[in-house]
């Protein structure tokens, strides 16, 4: 079973590439997905967090309201990491968990794709994985793509201002895939590389 990290920017194109992937047959474990399943189901990480950011995070019915705790959370660097402090292990356990299950299967998939959009802020999320694949766009791209998905350019613009730059993924990639064109050039460019990368590797 091969784990491959999928990594980028805010914009960047990991949710296509991630779609691409569990299409050729990948099983997919979205980190972010794994994140708001533990803020609704999980009372100790809940707790931290509330506690970290107050009350003010808490909507009517009682879940944390995960706009107020990002407006929260991104509003400065320490914030964004006292956030990462709390959640990034109990992340990182339950992936780890997910992992051992898959591999205790009597067909474990040939690759596990982890989506891990903060993977360069916390090199924790390397322990469990055998390469990380990192989709690159420019700045401006990236906000437009954000933007058209319903967020304003102003939060895009902040939540991309406290992520690691692509120059610094590249540093942690062992793949970069450029995603500056079109969807379906992108996505031809992926399934490429499943061809060349993991086919044709021996698993």
């Amino acid at each position: 079973m091969y784990v491959l990290a999928l990594t980028g920017g805010l914009g960047s194109g990991k949710s296509t590439a991630a779609q691409v992937f569990a299409e050729l047959g990948a099983v997919v474990i979205d980190l972010d997905e794994v994140a708001k399943v533990l803020l609704d189901e999980a009372p100790a990480v809940r707790d931290r967090v509330v506690g970290a950011f107050g009350d003010a995070i808490v909507g009517a019915d009682g879940r944390i309201d995960r706009v107020a705790l990002a407006a929260s959370a991104f509003a400065s660097d320490s914030a964004t990491q006292r956030l990462n402090a709390i959640t990034h292990p109990a992340i990182l356990a339950a992936v780890a968990g997910a992992l051992d299950a898959l591999a205790l299967q009597g067909e474990p998939p040939r690759m596990v794709v982890l989506v891990v959009p903060l993977l360069a802020e916390s090199p924790l999320f390397l322990e469990p994985v055998d390469a990380v694949l990192a989709i690159s766009a420019n700045e401006e791209t990236r906000i437009e793509r954000a933007v058209a998905r319903g967020m304003s350019q102003e939060d895009a613009e902040r939540r991309i201002a406290r992520q690691t730059g692509d120059a610094e993924r590249r540093e942690i990639a062992d793949y970069v895939i450029e995603n500056d064109g079109d969807r379906e050039s992108f996505r031809a460019d992926v399934r490429a590389f499943w061809e060349n990368e993991i086919i044709s590797r021996e698993i």
